[in-house]
């Protein structure tokens, strides 16, 4: 079953911005599906992915889809659309070389981790990131080389690491990433509580806790170092002498580096990744039955319904049978959605230029804008004619001619602004060689072309923009 809907949501946005990126009221297309089997549902999957590449190809637009995180959806299994662009609030990483691409919740390095950590070896300098639990009560702490290894064009060096925080949420879903200053804040939060009394001890529910996770690269020699010492300066040494903190050390051996520039592509393992701002214009989602089971949503199963039909069953045992839960099923479900109103402003700013707005074909206002000085006017309307007639073999263009009382030079300032993706220009070159010029900025083109080659011309171009 497939629930289709195309309608206007509202939302609390509290900073709407950027035109019609994030807005209090916007359109968006969803679509809802329910499926029997876990097959059936990754099948239904797979073709609505298939429905969006091709969507989002005829826009002829740079589009990306990246492997995602679910987040609160739920499910285990999310692809999002975007489109690369300087005002875009998410971070795509990409390879240069092969199909990889992921958001930034998901993309990880290259791992060249061995099988165990080692237990000794020279000192490692280390830094460390601090997170914080939603309800305030634990404090991760990410422990890290300061500088990782890094190899591009022949040249090996070091360089800043930097923490993945988003693998810290995939393994204490609790945490709040959403905080700057976790640490002055789980500082703040405890800072007030009387120092322990002898004897005494908080409930171990009610104990701060401090969660260090040492990446993979720290040797076991210096993780000993590290926890011999508070971490997180005189603050937290202070707070340790003030409240019973327990600490808990994950011994998990994990590649705690967030990915980046240049780093090697986890799936072909060249050197091309690039990470890239990017605007979200649509995401798919396996939800699985993530919502179907708490909220008991299920179908007779189809064998219940052909025992329903023999002869054998009465109508009461039938009904009787249809009412068993073992003879029903949860739904298989999945979700996949479009934001139409964001894409009209992701797609203005991502491909603008200094002289105005650039639409691909399928989203401009007109295929064609027909300019003229005063003195071709009537040639102007044949070309017109010519354009937008019926042709065995051509498909009358969608043209606009700017018949308003103004010079050539303001139309064609007008007509970049607007952003129309052919421009046909009667002005001088039109006056000396009886040939129009034909401009289309997305191409980076401008050529002579005589009017009973327009039609071809442009029909050709139109398949390309």
């Amino acid at each position: 079953m497939l629930i289709l809907t195309l309608a206007r949501k509202y939302r609390d946005e509290p900073r709407p911005r950027h035109g019609l990126l994030r807005t209090r009221e916007f359109l968006m297309k969803d679509l809802y599906t329910f499926d029997a089997t876990p097959q059936q549902a990754m099948e239904t999957y797979t073709l609505a992915r298939k429905a969006y590449d091709a969507f989002f190809d005829e826009l002829r637009i740079p589009y990306i889809v990246a492997e995602a995180d679910s987040g609160s959806i739920g499910g285990n299994l999310s692809h999002e659309y975007h489109i690369p662009s300087s005002s875009g609030e998410d971070t795509v990483i990409s390879c240069g070389s092969c199909t990889y691409a992921a958001n930034e919740e998901l993309a990880k390095t290259q791992s060249t981790m061995s099988e165990h950590r080692r237990s000794d070896g020279d000192f490692v300098p280390y830094r460390s990131w601090f997170g914080v639990s939603k309800d305030r009560t634990q404090l991760f702490e990410i422990i890290l080389p300061r500088h990782v290894g890094f190899e591009a064009a022949a040249v090996s060096e070091n360089r800043e690491a930097q923490a993945n925080p988003y693998l810290v949420k995939q393994l204490y879903p609790h945490v709040d990433l959403s905080i700057e200053h976790a640490l002055s804040i789980f500082i703040d939060r405890w800072k007030d509580i009387s120092p322990s009394k002898e004897g005494q001890k908080l409930a171990s529910s009610s104990r701060p806790r401090l969660v260090r996770i040492y990446d993979y690269r720290i040797p076991i020699s210096s993780m000993d170092h590290h926890q011999n010492s508070t971490g997180g300066g005189h603050l937290l040494q202070e707070l340790s002498n003030n409240v019973d903190l327990e600490i808990f050390v994950d011994r998990s051996s994990l590649d705690l580096a967030r990915i980046q520039e240049g780093d090697g592509c986890p799936k072909c393992g060249s050197k091309s990744i690039r990470l890239q701002p990017a605007v979200e214009l649509g995401h798919t989602f396996y939800l699985g039955d993530r919502y179907s089971r708490p909220f008991d949503a299920k179908f007779i199963n189809p064998t219940a319904q052909q025992i329903g039909q023999t002869s054998l069953v009465t109508p009461a045992e039938e009904s009787k049978l249809r009412q068993d839960d073992k003879d029903k099923s949860w739904f298989q479900m999945g979700c996949h959605g479009i934001g139409i109103s964001r894409i009209i402003g992701a797609v203005a700013d991502a491909l603008a230029d200094r002289q105005g707005l650039l639409w691909p074909r399928v989203m401009a206002p007109f295929e064609a804008a027909i300019l003229a000085n005063e003195d071709h006017q009537a040639a102007a309307e044949s070309v017109w004619d010519v354009l937008t007639q019926y042709e065995p073999g051509f498909d009358p263009v969608d043209a606009i001619l700017d018949d308003r009382d103004r010079g050539l030079g303001w139309k064609l300032k007008d007509a970049d602004l607007i952003g129309f993706p052919v421009v046909i220009i009667l002005g001088s070159t039109y006056s000396k060689e009886g040939v129009c010029e034909v401009s289309i900025r997305r191409l980076g083109s401008r050529e002579k072309i005589a009017t009973k080659n327009l039609r071809e011309y442009i029909a050709r171009k139109l398949t390309v923009i």
